[in-house]
């Protein structure tokens, strides 16, 4: 009752108060007549405007005493509003929000209790301003979010000091969603178990609506682990919603949304059967699901059986039911596209454009998302004809024409009169931050920067602020050109703009480490600073990453240790991406017949992999690496079982498994089928290769050539690869001339060479002994920043097949000044083109082993020490041998020869017991090859001058 009465009371202090106002305005322009025409001074105004504030101030309370009893009066004075308050409204009734929220911000100890009116006023304000700012809610260090989260903390500070709850169901929700919005989930969480002290009423099924929306509109933020820790909340809200009987269509479709972003299809049709009203909504987001995830024949089907559904509940497509079909077949032409299934892009490309002119045809306009949708189309299939027409129905700004003149060229002359009739102007789309983010990845993807650099520069002129995404895309381009500074650059500018990093950039740059490892010093401190600030985390793409980069050292049972641990680094079971990296960089094993390896990959849990083409083709090729080719033929049957259908990858695996044997009848046999029913499949140069190859490999080379013949008769362009092929085999062949004229001749024709095509014609090159040409390509090595562990090891070769020991070692001393880091295979390569027909380089070859030792990438091997000591031989260096004897430990040499050496060395020294260890060491060496029969005779007659064996 008291309550009731102070709000009566109250009531009646706000009416008395409206007529004090009116003659205190009165007296107030009177007063200021008489100011203005004395001084007219604004300080005075000011100090009397002051005054009567005040006295307005004491007059309410005056008449609220007078009134009211004593006990009453305290709590009406509670309930009448500071001058703070009353400031602040007016604020935000002038729509000056800022103003209003400063003045709150720095007044906040001042104020004790906010009327509803002015709490409404805020609430709805701060919703706005986060609205408006929520793509630069991250910029400069998530300070303006950081800014928004301290105000609605401080205003539901207010709202709860308050004895009566002052937002509705309404302003709650809306309360909730701002939460969300600002990545405070616990927060939010958190307020509407307290709703009681918020709002006037108890859990309904809009709040906890809200509530899961929160949730659901981060999940595209979350790394994997976050993700499925929301997945059980969300759970848990279900289950309290079900009990307390408040589930509806909407909570449902939002955890539908869950259950798809997280690939879990399966988890979205058991949570449709539960539900009573699916409406357009729910359809909308399984069939977007599906259509992403369609892959085969049997996913096709499901995709139609849902669309018959939605047509069967009579729901009548909408302008964002064909923008969500569109989406998701957009989504399928980037599967294609990555397939390089063309004929598919094609087709699907057709579907998208046939469901844009229908959705035309039907009175719906293309808005914004529909126009990045069909942008994500095109950019996927690279239709450059399809990308231009949507820009030109952008809303851009237009490019200033040249003044005078001809057009643009500023050639002065007068261009002719030409009348025009008016052109019907077709309205503009708005494009947004993706629109541009699109069109940017576009360019840099085609190798076009300066296109995207004018993409990026309109988007600022368009008052669009750059994100974390757009920034992320030109880090990735120059990081995978390896122009590291230059992709750092990108990365310094996102910071000193406050723009935060994500796990894109960390693993585009960890990815370049581990791509380009001579630059990896610039790169490391950068990955370690963003795990330390949780900017970045080591998610499932990182793995990925780490697993696809994976290098094989020399010692293959360490290298194959190294990639168990890579494999348990997880300990999640491996999604279908993992499992096909896993099945990737296990090729390096499978070639090297690593027999364990196959009981590694049977006991990896596979429950979360869905097997596509890629694990296919992939499994396929492994067995070929074993020369297992029933067990192909197996994986073979099995993918066309599950109704996928094998792609030219995959007919090229097999084509190289039976050539790899020597069943070259029946690889051409697969050749000739792949383009039969069922099958359908038009052989490329992909699937011509490995038969090339083959026959090469088995010196028909006439043969060789003469399916090279063939292919381009039927039209088929020759690619790099084939081209690589055929000079190898006339390289193989002796032929290294016709090699160089190949080689050549499609660089001359505009074909951009690669690693493979340069290293074949640097080790022509070497054979014809031309080293400017070697100099050359390891300077176009190095400027395509192509220099891997091959490359290196073949120019050294090719130092040594033209006899020029000099480059080698000019080459050698360039790269460790580039901290490339060299293995124990290019340090024999090099000992090898260093081998001392003179002794004029052998104190050089002492020299290198002594780095070797002092390497922490690479230590000495049998061969190491077979050069070492076959050259310390050479020049009757016997002292060199014998301590090379006594470092060999494990690294026994290899060849027959080295032993003669050391046995001669240390006879030579007297050293007959060790001479004899020498003798010892060469009896367990297998059966030594023809070629070293001279060098057996050899070390027997020392042996038995020696005593060293036992008649």
């Amino acid at each position: 009752m008291v309550h009731m009465r102070c709000q009566h009371l109250h009531s009646e202090v706000t009416q008395t108060q409206r007529l004090w106002r009116a003659l205190l305005s009165t007296r107030q322009s009177c007063q200021t007549r008489q100011v203005t025409n004395l001084a007219r001074s604004t300080k005075v105004s000011s100090f009397l405007n002051e005054i009567d504030s005040m006295e307005q101030q004491l007059y309410q309370k005056t008449m609220s005493k007078r009134r009211i009893p004593v006990r009453v009066s305290n709590s009406v004075n509670k309930q009448l509003s500071s001058p703070v308050i009353f400031s602040i409204h007016s604020h935000l009734q002038k729509n000056e929000v800022e103003q209003a929220w400063k003045l709150l911000d720095k007044s906040i100890t001042a104020v004790t209790h906010i009327p509803y009116s002015t709490a409404h006023m805020l609430l709805q304000s701060l919703y706005n301003q986060v609205e408006t700012n929520l793509p630069r809610l991250a910029l400069n260090f998530g300070k303006l979010q950081h800014l928004y989260f301290t105000r609605l903390e401080t205003l539901a500070g207010l709202v709860r000091q308050s004895n009566i709850p002052l937002w509705d169901k309404s302003e709650f929700c809306t309360v909730i969603e701002i939460y969300g919005r600002l990545d405070q989930l616990k927060r939010a969480e958190s307020i509407f178990r307290n709703i009681s002290h918020y709002c006037n009423s108890q859990p309904t099924t809009e709040h906890y609506n809200s509530l899961l929306s929160a949730y659901v509109s981060r999940f595209k933020f979350m790394d994997e682990v976050t993700r499925k820790r929301c997945l059980s909340r969300l759970k848990t809200l279900e289950l309290e919603m079900s009990r307390k009987d408040l589930m509806d269509t909407n909570s449902y479709n939002m955890l539908l949304a869950a259950q798809v972003k997280s690939h879990n299809l399966k988890a979205a049709e058991k949570i449709f059967e539960k539900m009573k009203s699916p409406d357009r909504t729910t359809f909308h987001i399984l069939l977007n699901a599906h259509l992403k995830n369609c892959k085969n024949n049997k996913d096709k089907e499901i995709t139609n059986v849902w669309m018959e559904k939605m047509i069967q509940s009579g729901i009548v497509p909408n302008r964002k039911t064909f923008t969500y079909v569109m989406d998701g077949l957009a989504e399928q032409v980037i599967c294609y596209a990555r397939l390089k299934e063309f004929k598919d892009v094609k087709s699907t490309v057709q579907s998208v454009l046939n469901l844009n002119e229908v959705m035309l045809k039907l009175g719906h306009k293309s808005g914004t998302e529909t126009t990045n949708t069909l942008l994500k189309c095109f950019t996927a299939a690279n239709d450059l004809e399809q990308i231009e027409k949507i820009i030109s129905i952008l809303d851009l700004p237009q490019k200033s024409s040249g003044s005078g003149g001809c057009g643009n060229c500023g050639c002065g002359k007068k261009a002719p009169v030409v009348i025009e009739e008016p052109k019907k102007i077709k309205p503009k789309v708005r494009p947004d931050t993706y629109t541009f983010n699109m069109l940017i990845k576009y360019y840099l993807d085609n190798k076009h920067p300066n296109q995207a650099f004018e993409m990026y520069d309109t988007m600022v002129t368009l008052e669009l602020d750059p994100d974390t995404v757009t920034y992320g895309y030109f880090i990735r381009y120059y990081a995978d050109l390896g122009d590291v500074e230059e992709s750092l650059k990108y990365y310094h500018v996102m910071q000193q703009k406050g723009i935060p990093s994500n796990n894109h950039i960390y693993n585009a740059l960890l990815n370049c480490s581990l791509k380009y490892p001579q630059k990896a010093n610039l790169i490391t401190p950068h990955l370690r600073t963003m795990l330390a600030n949780g900017t970045a985390i080591l998610d499932t793409v990182s793995q990925n990453i780490l697993l696809s980069r994976f290098q094989q050292d020399q010692d293959l049972d360490t290298s194959f240790e190294r990639f168990i641990d890579l494999i348990d680094f997880n300990t999640n079971a491996p999604s279908t991406r993992t499992y096909n990296t896993i099945l990737q960089s296990a090729g390096k094993f499978y070639k090297s017949a690593v027999t364990s390896l196959d009981d590694v990959i049977r006991s990896l849990d596979i429950s979360n992999v869905e097997p596509d083409v890629y694990t296919f083709a992939l499994s396929i090729r492994n067995a070929t690496y074993q020369g297992d080719m029933i067990k192909t033929e197996s994986i073979f049957k099995a993918m066309t079982d599950a109704g996928i259908r094998p792609n030219m990858f995959v007919f090229s695996h097999l084509i190289y498994g039976y050539a790899s044997i020597g069943k070259m009848d029946k690889a051409q046999d697969i050749l000739r089928g792949m383009s039969a029913a069922p099958y359908n499949r038009v052989p490329t140069a992909i699937n011509y290769a490995p038969l090339i190859k083959g026959y090469a490999e088995n010196e028909e080379f006439e043969k060789a050539y003469a399916l090279f013949r063939e292919m381009l008769d039927k039209n088929i362009t020759a690619d790099l690869v084939i081209y690589t092929i055929l000079a190898g085999v006339f390289l193989n062949s002796g032929n290294e001339k016709r090699a160089i004229e190949l080689l050549e001749g499609i660089s001359k024709a505009g074909i951009s060479t690669d690693a493979a095509s340069l290293t074949v014609l640097a080790e022509a090159y070497g054979l014809e002994g031309n080293v400017a040409k070697i100099d050359s390509i390891y300077k176009t090595l190095k400027e395509k920043n192509l220099l891997d562990k091959k490359a290196i090891t073949t120019l050294l070769k090719a130092y040594a097949n033209s006899k020029n020991p000099e480059g080698a070692w000019k080459l050698w001393n360039d790269l460790k000044n580039q901290n490339q880091q060299l293995s124990t295979y290019h340090y024999n390569t090099l000992l090898t083109c260093l081998s001392p027909e003179t002794k004029a380089w052998y104190p050089v070859t002492k020299l290198v082993y002594e780095e070797l030792k002092q390497n922490s990438f690479a230590n000495p091997d049998p061969y190491t020490y077979d050069l070492l000591i076959w050259g310390a031989y050479s020049v009757s260096d016997f002292d060199t041998i014998r301590r090379l004897w006594n470092d060999v430990e494990q690294n026994m040499p290899k060849l027959v020869r080295s032993y003669y050496a050391v046995m001669a060395a240390l006879v030579d020294n007297r050293q007959l017991d060790l001479a004899k260890q020498a003798y010892n060491q060469y009896q367990k060496l297998p059966n030594p090859p023809n070629s070293s029969t001279v060098w057996v005779e050899m070390i027997e007659t020392l042996a038995k001058n020696q005593d060293f064996i036992s008649l």
